[in-house]
């Protein structure tokens, strides 16, 4: 069984007006797999989105415990994806290029294998450090020589890293700043270990295009914030980070934020922060009624695929593609738990499992591969959109 606690107040603001704006079904947290059938299914943990009355930031209240999710479970490597490295690459060109041409000590909050750090060593030639809770990623980070701290960032881990190493000049936290459940501790860390007029960096997938597209692959309960800047610019201000630069992508989760704060007691003002800002207002992702507008879309779209589902392919068993960490949440959103006769997937580390719900089995794409010509195939990865 993994326990799991209940906010109540924002992440943010630490308002107690939290309102439910998406509602969706009980799901498993993580990439829980089972060895077997016979072992005891996992409990089911809400996912519903909320949004704070006070500073319209979106969220999950439901918060798994994280050594669990974080720990040996933790599968996803970076290095896995030749895009997502390709990507790490153009991030740092693109940081080099328009805001900052020397870094002498980058600081990786959420590290992973260390592929972004290998990538400023490269460009930048600096100093590098890495943090991350997971076994295996931060088993292959020293492997390859990026020096790499097992364990959470927080603020109180900020201070013995500044006596220890420092204060650096670039602290980055990619895909990582959605899942951090105590964020005035993390932010208030950065802020402490990063020196007057150092840069951070970071990447979260954006709220925006979790409306627009209705990423159903990113609702998972490792992101914890569905991130606006509306929310975000005037929390990081809290600690002197002053954001000055965003960056929109389309390939990675689906659509992500790339942002860029410098620390600095001054306020500055920033033309692009401020379009962002806007877009996001015009798209009514500032209010509580826009995002419950949202929620009625997203079910009535999942409603009409549903039915098309059923009546197209009553008798006839699915194949799933993928065993992301969002399968399980699509599944249940489609009904689909007792008509997937079985997975496949190319992951050395899921295949010959089961999944937690309906004991779906998981086998290696290339065995089953010719036996999938006349079967229906159902898409599960991490960047579906329904």
């Amino acid at each position: 069984m993994i326990k799991f606690k209940t906010k109540k107040n924002c992440r943010l603001c630490n308002s107690n007006k939290l309102t439910k704006v998406l509602d969706l079904p009980k799901t498993i947290p993580g990439e829980q797999l089972k060895k077997s059938k016979k072992e005891k299914d996992l409990n089911l943990i809400p996912i519903n989105f909320y949004m704070c009355s006070k500073c319209k930031h979106v969220q999950l209240i439901h918060v798994p415990y994280f050594k669990k999710l974080w720990g040996k479970e933790y599968t996803f490597k970076p290095s896995d994806n030749p895009e997502l490295v390709n990507h790490f690459c153009n991030t740092v060109k693109y940081f080099k290029k328009n805001f900052n041409k020397k870094v002498n000590f980058a600081f990786e909050i959420g590290s992973n294998d260390g592929i972004f750090l290998k990538e400023i060593k490269k460009q930048y030639n600096a100093k590098i450090l890495g943090i991350d809770p997971s076994d295996e990623p931060v088993a292959i980070a020293r492997k390859y020589k990026i020096p790499t701290i097992k364990d959470f960032f927080n603020y109180s881990i900020s201070k013995k890293i500044k006596k220890k190493y420092g204060s650096p000049d670039l602290i980055i936290a990619n895909n990582v700043f959605a899942h951090m459940d105590d964020m005035h501790s993390i932010v208030k860390g950065i802020n402490h270990l990063l020196e007057e007029n150092g840069y951070f960096i970071f990447e979260a997938s954006y709220l925006r295009d979790v409306v627009s597209k209705h990423l159903i692959g990113t609702m998972i309960h490792e992101h914890l914030s569905i991130h606006s800047i509306f929310s975000l610019k005037p929390f990081l201000s809290l600690y002197n980070l002053q954001l000055i630069g965003l960056k929109h992508v389309n390939k990675i989760q689906g659509g992500a934020i790339i942002g860029i704060a410098i620390k600095s007691k001054k306020i500055i003002k920033s033309n692009v922060v401020q379009h962002f800002i806007n877009i996001e207002k015009e798209n009514n992702l500032t209010t509580i009624k826009g995002l419950k507008r949202f929620n009625n879309v997203f079910h009535s779209r999942i409603n009409k695929f549903k039915k098309q589902i059923n009546k197209k392919y009553l008798n006839q068993s699915i194949v799933g593609y993928g065993a992301s960490r969002s399968a399980p949440l699509i599944i249940d959103l489609f009904e689909l738990r007792n008509k997937i006769e079985f997975i496949v997937d190319d992951n050395p580390r899921k295949i010959n499992k089961y999944l937690s719900i309906g004991n779906i089995p998981i086998y290696n794409f290339k065995k089953k591969r010719n036996f999938l010509n006349n079967k229906i195939i159902f898409i599960l990865g991490w960047a579906q959109t329904e």
